[in-house]
């Protein structure tokens, strides 16, 4: 039995006790878990229920895995395997098949949409093809290996494209035979086992994140996603995982209550990226994750990704105003600048609470800011505006002086590799701003750079010249092309409307 209660601290609390017979392949004896005492008591339910979840599904794969080792097929037995499927639909639906239309709709599903795919004859397996597939071998009593995973369910799909018009001509009336049941082979003896060296997932990961060096940041994360896909299969071999493993975590995940958008974006660019390098150095024979889509209600936003006008105009009197003397020297001056410097620049606010006082300096006359650390690990030069050098902000540039603006390197509360300063100051502001009432933007800190791309587009300004201001990727290799020089970007930049003081 399980229970959420509340422990001495006022916390909320739960454990599961892991069941005798797979305690040893789980690895504990138990889980436990808090919640903040903050939470409603419904709050603190879903996220029981996300955690309970998980710890469920582990021990059912742990229990269907236990004493089976996945099997290969071969092509004929593929094809049999896929037959006995085909024949049980066909039984299904021929004596009523419905309307020519729905089989029409249904045939469409499959068809890929790229095109070497489809001159290939590949079908595009959508979830419920998926689910077939993964039924078929429960009934069986059989865990493929991924390539056969692929081949059979690949195999299903032409039979069920040939199903499809089948039915056609039965709801048309037309009952004469089949010419495609005779030709499938039987399926005479079960597959014969193959021995497969296990890859450790996490290793995986392990040697990706030695090799490509990812910032801090995202390492942290796609650390998580790494140990939370290998908790939810219930082993840490990469060559027992399957589509199905893939697609069916990220169903969890989604029931759990995140978005399909941080699915995709956190969860599956760990997991596949981390595949695919492993899949391209020959240790995988598969990538199950690749080209594979995240299914989930879309989320409909109910809050804006840009600052409006009075939003920004309140952020940045709130700027120029007194702060509380309680405020430390760096904190006070984030308040301060930092907006100002977002407003103008649209840059991200990481990369400006992380400028040194060296970062600010003149480049062929031009006073600019060095933005030495990015999400796209590309350093580049920004030009200030007029306005801000009006109001002094390059007065706190000094050549060669490696002293953090925004936060003090030597205080008392500490940085990590995974969890900096200058992050840790851009969350202040966020909350700083949060409490000057901005609260139906989406981001606070990220909304100056929706803004500047509006307000940009709204002036007229380059739009190559404004992605390079931000940042942003050039939309063409040839744009990749030559470089901006400081005064071509100052004279984009000036057109922006200054703010007024």
């Amino acid at each position: 039995m399980v229970a959420l209660t509340r422990n001495n601290s006022g916390q909320w609390a739960a454990r599961k006790v892991i069941p005798a017979d797979i305690r040893s392949a789980y690895g504990k004896r138990e889980e436990k878990k808090t919640w903040p005492a903050a939470l409603s008591q419904a709050q603190a339910k879903a996220e029981y229920a996300s955690w309970l979840t998980l710890i469920e599904e582990r021990i059912a794969m742990l229990r269907a895995m236990a004493d089976q080792t996945p099997v290969a097929l071969s092509q004929r037995q593929t094809r049999a395997l896929a037959g006995e499927w085909y024949k049980a639909k066909k039984a299904q639906h021929e004596e009523n098949p419905g309307q020519p239309e729905g089989w029409w709709f249904s045939r469409d599903e499959l068809e890929p949409d790229d095109n070497e795919q489809r001159e290939a004859g590949r079908i595009q397996p959508t979830g419920w093809l998926i689910e077939e597939r993964d039924a078929l071998l429960l009934t069986k009593g059989l865990t493929l290996t991924p390539s056969s995973g692929e081949a059979l369910l690949q195999e299903m799909g032409d039979l069920w494209l040939s199903l499809c018009a089948l039915m056609e001509r039965r709801a048309q009336g037309d009952y004469g035979p089949d010419p495609l049941a005779d030709t499938l082979p039987a399926l005479e003896a079960a597959p014969a086992k193959t021995d497969t060296v296990a890859v450790s997932i996490t290793q995986l990961f392990e040697d990706y994140a030695t090799a490509r060096k990812p910032s801090p940041h995202t390492e942290r994360k796609w650390r998580t996603a790494v140990a939370k896909f290998v908790a939810h299969i219930g082993h840490d071999d990469a060559t027992k995982v399957t589509r199905a493993d893939a697609s069916g975590w990220f169903t969890a995940l989604v029931a759990g209550g995140l978005t399909v958008k941080t699915v995709a974006m956190t969860y599956r660019a760990a997991l596949s990226r981390v595949f695919k390098v492993a899949y391209d150095r020959g240790q995988l024979s598969e990538n199950p994750f690749a080209r594979l889509e995240v299914i989930g209600p879309k989320v409909a936003q109910t809050q804006r990704k840009s600052l409006s006008d009075d939003e920004a105009m309140m952020i940045l009197a709130a700027a120029l105003g007194e702060q509380p003397a309680g405020l430390s020297p760096t904190h006070a001056r984030a308040r301060r600048w930092v907006p100002w410097v977002c407003a103008y620049t649209g840059a991200r606010v990481n990369e400006i609470t992380q400028l040194r006082a060296m970062d600010i300096r003149q480049v062929d006359g031009v006073w600019v800011i060095h933005i030495l650390k990015t999400k796209t690990d590309k350093a580049r030069m920004v030009p200030l505006h007029s306005h801000l050098i009006e109001q002094g902000f390059h007065k706190l540039g000094k050549a060669g002086d490696a002293t953090p603006l925004f936060y003090d390197p030597n205080g008392i509360r500490k940085g990590s590799e995974s969890h900096p300063l200058h992050e840790q100051m851009g969350g202040k502001l966020a909350k700083w701003v949060r409490g000057l009432g901005v609260t139906e933007v989406e981001s606070p800190n990220h909304g100056w750079r929706h803004r500047f791309k509006t307000l940009a587009r709204k002036v007229g300004m380059d739009s190559g010249a404004r992605d390079a201001i931000q940042g942003h990727a050039a939309r063409t290799e040839a744009e990749n092309y030559g470089e901006w020089d400081m005064e071509t970007l100052r004279a984009e930049l000036e057109k922006l409307d200054r703010y007024a003081t």
